[in-house]
Formats: structure tokens, sequence, C-alpha cells
């Protein structure tokens, strides 16, 4: 019964990937000439100037193929690997249906004390080794029945995310001499939960809350992971990876993979436990008991937040925290508030962004009253400058058309003026800031060959006046303005980061300070010393370098993370303390008696060294001859099939249906050409039909093809005309023909977002053709008044076609929203359709339609407002064209010639219970959506020349109550509710389910 159960959720998984089943990062643009490194174990294709990063990363698999599956025992099949080079996002991921290791090439500022390829490369390759190792077993049979999305179906069912991230990020920091198990940041939020709020239930812990801030699945996993390596060995994530293959058609493989390996080792690690914490205020033998679970993870997940708990309790009792003054107090949820700048006039300006806001900036006064200064788009981080009224940063744009060719610009705010500017260049600009009177500007460059070079723009005429190009692999982060001539940065390379004096008038460099493979950030300079952030004790503080004596010192010592530093004019110094609500603006006096001079020892991190010690070898590439590689090129035309997915169901991913029948799936390796074929049953055809769907995606029109094909009959009665004698008989007749359709389309898809706002317009033509052909009537019966009986009739059975053509227009707007709210704040969503009938053997009419939702704060945050209109109109002789426009709830379509549709929405959340209904389901938000929809339809009849006209007036209303909820602990959000109200169509009341899931948030 249990088996039959798992098959029946895989074959429903089966359905759903047809909505997943072409997971698609976008398009490069079409003018990139792409080269590939081909091995017997990998493929890396990549841009024609990326041709230097391509071999090094080539050096990287090379040596993780060696050592990276090590743990796992497994060495995973040849896979291809494709360099985003014209990005300015810094990204990874790995997809297997179709099977893929994807890198975005561009070093993020905030990256850690290693190169951004050795990081990501290490962290990417750990996935594939963890999707690689499934294929076996069982799943290695599913495999040959289902092709690719078989592993990625039970990488859904039974994988969490915090073991595919936390596993890929022990592995990362395992490797490494850096990496961000060895960042405080990365552990900070976990650590000021469970020491000022506690432990969270698992299910909240996994899947997140809308109260309370929860953190992300990689810093949870990291710990889950990590410490289940380091107390029961590294064979439990082998052997559980072994359960989950072999046995899928299990309920829980991977939960009992891991009770198995905790019950045969957890009375010795509880014996250890106590040793290592001898208190006498902890009973060990009671919180074993405790967490003694039914489900492994959760056994595990409990004893790690315990053991965490124990440690941080214990380092936090030792720690002499500095004093402060908090600005503001903490918010009643979860906000951040980081890099804080004064002005002239004694006010702090400060990014704020939390579970109740999106991110903008704010002012707050001496008073403690704040303001909303200005919204800013999406950042590459969150770091920004002020100087002369004016904020500076850094944020993405889009392009127009290739997802994978964003920038990232550079634009300034006059807080006093309100007047916005972005400085646009051919290269990407980050970490912009302004010299001492904000006529200069120093930035971070980078291009699509992946160079790093420092920029000095003339902030009024926005031109480039200076550029020193770094060295390969060598990168620039934070640069600021010492004085006219010299320039402060992080710089990091092979050894690590390093403070950076650069003189811009002969371009030389001086190492100030080395901090090797621990972490420093985002240098501020103020008379004779340079703050910065770092990770030396553990937590990140402020340390300062005497620019003089070249001594450092620790001038913060926060309980869970200070960072962000700035001084003013009065000696006051500002920056953000972390706590378990967030960030918050701290403010004390500069006196630098009391600062404690750094003694030059690095704090090390237990767990990171653990891990590290139990990884057979570091990532060592070798670099020595990069040109061993062969470089040959990679042809778009010759690669533009790639069938990774079978089904012996019809599953069509591209237009997200499935049904009765056969099916594969193709999805070429740079994303431009994607295609199912395949049968399906698909009702009202005798023996199914054939079925073709392509999507081009690779030049700046999308083109869109679908054909089908197969037999229909139709049984029905008709007037025919006898032969013999001549006369008209009511007839039973029996018609079968051949239908084949074809339809395509063309479509414009222009990314238009700026700032805040994300736009999109997308007109679309399309031609839809349908023929019938061999047509065959058979008379079967006449009517039983007809005394002649059955005889020979006249049938028109020629062929003809029908020829539609659909002209459409869709775009939107729509601004950033906080997690918080329950739909979009302000937006507005419009569409335009007409469809005619120009050409073939039979016209349809035409009707056109404009219809369009906008969207508006409610009277309380959070809460929403959206209104909707719609107007159709159809032509007289028109009746097989379906409507274009929503018709009332509750109610039948409206067919009429002109119909009008307007709608109202009041949706607001209710409550956040964050309540476990055991396994089956983890409630998140309650919310409810009070609605009104009118409808009208004009609907006017022609008989025997005589026009009857008729008018209807429609009206429905009612409540909508929901839950945003989590079922059987999958990670992707289920939205589950039901729908009550009263139509006057039919005088009734009604109610309907409504149920909606987001795969793409797994």
């Amino acid at each position: 019964m249990i088996k039959k159960l798992a098959l029946s959720v895989i074959l429903i998984l089966l359905f759903l990937s047809g909505y997943t089943q072409y997971f698609n990062t976008g398009q490069d643009p079409t003018s990139i000439k792409w080269k590939q490194i081909n091995t017997k174990d990998f493929q890396i294709i990549f841009p024609e100037e990326a041709e230097f990063n391509a071999r090094y990363v080539a050096t990287l698999f090379e040596d993780l193929l060696k050592k990276g599956g090590q743990s796992l025992k497994r060495k995973p099949k040849k896979f291809s690997v494709i360099l985003h080079s014209h990005s300015a996002t810094s990204n990874g991921m790995v997809a297997w249906a179709p099977k893929r290791v994807e890198l975005y090439t561009t070093s993020a500022q905030d990256n850690d004390a290693q190169l951004w390829f050795d990081h990501l490369s290490t962290h990417e390759y750990r996935h594939v080794v963890q999707l690689d190792k499934l294929e076996q077993g069982f799943t290695r049979v599913l495999n040959y029945i289902f092709g690719q999305q078989a592993t990625a179906i039970v990488v859904g069912l039974y994988l969490p995310p915090w073991f595919l991230e936390g596993d890929a990020v022990s592995m990362e920091t395992a490797m490494g001499q850096s990496g961000r198990g060895r960042l405080p940041q990365f552990q900070q939020e976990l650590k000021a939960q469970l020491i000022e709020k506690g432990k969270y239930s698992y299910d909240k812990a996994v899947n997140g809350s809308y109260k309370d801030y929860v953190t992300d699945r990689y810093k949870l996993g990291y710990y889950l992971v990590g410490k289940a390596r380091i107390n029961y060995g590294d064979e439990i994530w082998n052997n559980t990876l072994n359960k989950v293959a072999r046995n899928p058609m299990g309920i829980v493989p991977f939960s009992n993979g891991i009770k198995k390996s905790l019950n045969a080792k957890r009375n010795q690690v509880y014996k250890e436990l106590e040793e290592k914490y001898n208190s006498e205020n902890i009973d060990f033998e009671a919180v074993k008991k405790a967490n003694k679970y039914a489900d492994g993870k959760l056994m595990l997940y409990y004893d790690t937040m315990q053991e965490l708990i124990w440690n941080w309790n214990e380092e936090d009792a030792k720690l002499e925290k500095s004093a402060f003054q908090l600005l503001s107090k903490r918010e009643k949820y979860y906000t951040n508030k980081r890099f804080p700048k004064s002005t002239m006039s004694g006010e702090v300006i400060y990014l704020k962004q939390g579970l109740s806001d999106a991110l903008l900036f704010e002012r707050i006064d001496p008073n403690g009253t704040t303001q909303k200064l200005f919204t800013p788009g999406f950042l590459p981080n969150t770091y920004f400058d002020f100087n002369q009224d004016q904020l500076l940063w850094a944020e993405f744009k889009q392009n127009v058309r290739w997802d994978h060719a964003d920038k990232s610009v550079i634009v300034s705010y006059n807080v006093e003026t309100n007047k916005k500017r972005v400085f646009h260049f051919k290269k990407s600009m980050f970490s912009p800031s302004f010299n001492q009177n904000a006529t200069k500007i120093v930035a971070v460059a980078t291009d699509n060959k992946g160079d790093n070079s420092l920029v000095v723009i003339d902030a009024k005429s926005g031109k480039i006046e200076q550029r020193i190009l770094s060295t390969k692999l060598e990168y620039y982060q934070t640069p600021k303005f010492i004085d006219k001539e010299n320039i402060v940065l992080i710089q990091l390379n092979s050894k690590g980061k390093h403070l950076i004096k650069l003189n811009l008038k002969n371009q030389q460099k001086e190492v100030l300070f080395s901090s090797g493979y621990a972490d420093m950030s985002c240098p501020m300079v103020s008379d004779d010393f340079i703050y910065f952030n770092a990770s030396f004790t553990g937590i990140d503080n402020v340390f300062t370098l005497h620019i003089k004596s070249n001594k450092i010192y620790q001038v913060t010592s926060s309980r869970f993370g200070a960072r962000d530093a700035s001084v003013d004019a009065n000696q006051n110094l500002y920056y953000s303390d972390y706590t378990s609500d967030g960030y918050l603006i701290a403010k004390t006096k500069i006196d630098s008696k009391k600062w404690k001079e750094w003694s030059g020892e690095f704090y090390k991190y237990p767990l990171a060294e653990e891990l590290s010690k139990q990884q057979e070898g570091e990532l060592n590439p070798d670099t020595t001859q990069l040109d061993r590689f062969e470089v040959k090129n990679y042809s778009k035309l010759t690669h533009l099939f790639n069938f990774h997915s079978w089904a012996p169901v019809f599953i069509d991913g591209i237009d997200e249906k499935t049904d009765v029948g056969i099916s594969f799936a193709s999805q070429n390796k740079l994303s431009t050409l994607m295609t199912t074929v395949g049968y399906k049953k698909e009702e009202g055809f005798d023996n199914g039909q054939f079925y073709a769907n392509i999507s081009y995606q690779g030049w700046f029109p999308v083109f869109d093809s679908k054909f089908t094909i197969g037999d229909r009959s139709n049984r029905y009665a008709t007037l025919a005309q006898r032969i013999e004698p001549v006369q008209t008989d009511t007839v039973l007749v029996d018609t079968d023909w051949k239908q084949w359709e074809w339809e395509n389309s063309i479509s414009l898809p222009f990314n238009l977002s700026s700032g805040q706002y994300t736009r999109m317009l997308i007109p679309k033509f399309t031609y839809n053709i349908v023929k019938f052909a061999d047509l065959n009537t058979k008379a079967l019966a006449t009517t039983q008044n007809n005394s002649l009986g059955l005889g020979d009739y006249k049938f028109a059975d020629e062929s003809f076609t029908q020829e539609v053509m659909e002209y459409q227009l869709f775009g939107y707007n729509i601004a950033k929203t906080a997690p918080r709210d329950v739909q979009y704040q302000w937006a507005q969503i419009l569409e335009l359709n007409y469809r005619n009938t120009p050409f073939g053997d039979t016209d349809l009419g035409n009707t056109w339609s404009a219809e369009g939702h906008l969207y508006f704060p409610g009277l309380v945050k959070h809460h929403g407002i959206k209104l909707y209109g719609g107007y159709q109109y159809r032509s007289l002789n028109n009746s097989r064209f379906s409507n274009m426009i929503k018709s009332p709830r509750g109610m039948f379509d409206l067919y009429g010639k002109h119909i009008v549709t307007l709608g109202a929405d009041y949706a607001m959340p209710l409550f956040y219970p964050d309540w476990n209904l055991g396994p089956l389901a983890y409630f998140k938000r309650i919310k409810m959506n009070a609605f009104v929809d009118y409808g009208h339809q004009d609907l006017r009849v022609e008989i025997d020349e005589n026009v009857f006209q008729f008018k209807d007036n429609y009206l429905s209303g009612g409540l909508e109550l929901k839950t945003d909820l989590h079922v059987l602990r999958f990670s992707a959000p289920v939205d589950f509710g039901v729908r009550i109200g009263y139509e006057n169509q039919s005088k009734s009341m009604f109610a309907d389910f409504l149920i909606s899931f987001n795969i793409a948030a797994y």
C-alpha cells in the first residue's frame, strides 16, 4: 500500500513537472560567439572574450573531480558548464532537466576572502555530485523511464533545500581557507535567534515565517549538515543518499537514513557533549529524550540547535561588550537598518529593509522622528555613500531583451531637490563613492572579459577620467578616497584580502595590511584612521588602522555583529549593530584610549576547521599551463536539440499541459530552443493526436510554433439533399476527417524595468490555421416519418480551412513589495487583444477586448486593493471565439455582443499562526479577500429577419479565505482556500476551492 502511494505521488509530481520541465534562466545576447572546452569529464561553454576565465574554471573542475565528491564516494558523469560573462549578477546554479551548471562570472563586492570562481565552482560542483549520486538503484531505473526529470523529481520529493545548500556550503568551506562557514555574518542570524528567542519548530525553521525572521537554507543547512558530519562521521550523508536513491518508493527514506546513523552513535555524542559543556544546569538525558523524534530530520534539527545554544551561550557569557547608544528602538517586525550616514543637520540616513518593508532610504532626526526618503531599485549589494546632500549607490539595470546582459549602473539622488540621476557606462559599475566635495566618484568596473578595474568619474559630466586595470584573478572592492591623490580599497586575490592604498597619479599600490583568508570589507577614512569591517574575533566588528603607525585596533565589541562604520564632523562613530530583530543604528563617541590594539591572532572557526580536517585535500588547481585545454568553436546551430527527458505520459512544459500519452522534451544548453514532441489522447480525437511544440528564444523576437494532427469523427443530425427523388431529409450522419492545426506566433519581450519598477511590454502576433481534410460523411438513418428510408445524399465533403489572426499587447508595471504584503501595493497590468479571420474558407467574425488590473495600497499596511475592468466586442456572426475577459465570479461565461465586467477586491492578512498540523501541513498566514463583481452583456439575435435585443446585468460578491502553507514538509508553498459568494445569474450561493502552487519557490 505504501509503495502504491509513493508511486502515485511520483506520477502526480511528473504531471507537476510539466510546469517546471524547462528550467530557463534566460538568454544571452545573440551576438555572442561561443567557444567550448570539451574534456572526457566536463564541457565548458563560454563567450569568446571570456577564454581566460574558462581555462581557469577548467583547472578548478579538474581538481574538484579528484576531491569534491570523496565524502559521498561519487565522481559524477560528464556534465556541462555555461559561463555567463555579460551579466552583472554574481550567482550560480545547477539544473538537472536538462543537466547543466550555469556560472555568472562577475565577482561580488561582498565576496569572502577567496576568489569568486573558487567559491562558486566548489559550491556548484557539490550540487552536481549530490544529484549524480542519486542516479543509482531504483532511481536509475526511473531515469531510463523518465529521463533526467526523474532525478529532479526524486530530489524535490526527498532532499530538503537545507541539505542541498548546507552540504554545498560545507564543501566550499572545507576545501578552502575561507568560505561562508568562516564568516561571522553567515552565523549571526541563527546565533542571535537562538540566544535571544530560542529555537523555532522544525517546520518554521525550514519553511520560514511572516511573523518572525527565519535564517535561510544556506545558513541553517550548514550547521545541520556540518554538525552531523562531525558528530556522526563523514558516512552519514553518503549512507542517507544511498538510501534515497535505492528506495525512492519509500515514504521517508531521507529521514530514515538520518535516523539510522543517529541511533547508532547518539549516546556517545551526548556523552561527549556532556564533557564539553559540563554544567550543573543542563540535564543532558532529559534533552536527549525530548529530542527523540520518529522523523530523523527533526531529531537532527533539535539536537543541533540545542548544541549550538550551549556553545553560543557559553561564548556570549564570556564576551565583554562595548557601550553604545541606539538611535531607535527595535521595530515590531524584523528590520535591518544599514550603512548609517550623518548629515550636517544631525540627521542620520540609512538603508532600511525587513519583513514589513521593501528596501528604502530612511532618515531619522535627533528627536527620533523618521521619514522615508526614496525607494531605490534592486542593488547588487546594499552599500551606499552620502556627501553634499547626495545619496550614491549602484543598482541593476535590466537589458531590454537579454536576461544575461544586465548591467550595474551608478545612481545618485539629491535629498533636498529630490532629483535622481543615472550614470550609464558600457561596463558594470559597483560600490561608487564620492570624494570630499562630491566632485568625483570612484567605483569598481567589470567588463565582459571578467577584467576588474578602478575608475574615477567626473561627477558633473559623468565621464570617466581615469581607469586603472587590475591583473588577472585580482579584484578591487569598495574603494574610498583618502585625499585628492589617494584611494583606499580592498584587493582580493589568490592569497586572500589586502587593505591597499593606491596613488592615482603614479598608480602605485601600497599594502597597508593583509588579513589573508580572514574577511574584511568596506574601508572608510576619517582623519588618520581607516575604519573597516573585520571578522578577526569570530564576530564581525569595526576595526581601524592608524595610517601613521600602521597599528590596528578593535573599535567595537558587539554581541552579534557590528558593521558599516561612518564618522561625523563631531567625532561620533555610527555603525549597524545586529540583533535577533535585525540591524539597529548605533552611535558612540570616538575615544581611541578605549580601543584595544589587535594582537594579530585570527579566530579559528571550530566547525569549519573540523570539516577541513575531515576533507581529503584542499582546492589546489594546477594553473601553470592554462593552454593545455583545447578551445574549439561551439556551434549554436548544431546544438539546437538536447533531448533530456521523456515519459509514458504526455507532458508539455512549454504550454504547461498534461494528458495521457507519451512525450519527449528537449532544451539546448544555451536555453535558446525548447521542444516537446509526442502523442496525446486529446479528447475528441479517435486515435489521439501527434503533437510538436517548439519555442525559439535566441533572437530578439521569440518564435513559437505548435503543430498537431489527428483523426476525428462526429455523429449528428443534419438536413441533407436526397439525390433520388430530389428532396430534403433530416438525416443522422457520421463524418470523419483528418484535422491538422499549425499555430505560429512572434512576440517581442521588451524589458523596460527601471529603479524599483519591474516593467514589461510584449506585443505578440499569432497565426493559426486549422485544416479539415479527407472529409467522409455517411448517412446512418433518416427520420421515422420518411417512408422512403435511407437513400443517396449529396454531402459537402470538400476540405476547408479556418485561419485566425490574433494580435495581442500585454504590459505591466509593478513596484517592489515587502514580504508581508498580501498582493502588489502599486501595479498596473494591461492587455489588448484582437482576433479575426482575414484568410481561409471560413469567416469566424472578429473579437476584440481590453482589460486591466490596477493595484493600490489598502487602508492598513500590507492590505491591498485591486480593481479590474474589461470590455469585449464580439461580431454578430462569430460564435466560436472564446471569451478573452473575465466573467463575474461564480457565474457562467457571458456571450453577448458587447460585454463589460468590473471587479473590486480588498485583501488583508488576518493573522500569522506559524502552526503545525504534525507533518501534514504548516500554516504561515491566514488571509481574507472581499470581492464584488459586475457584468453586463448586450445580446442581439436575428431570427427570420427579426432582431431581438437582450440586455442583462449581473452581480456577484463574497469572501475568499485562504492560507499560505506547506504540505508534507515540501518546500514549495501552497496557496489554498475557499471562495463563498452569491450571484444573481441563477440567484444562488456558490462555493469554490482555490489552490495554487509555487514550484519555482522550491
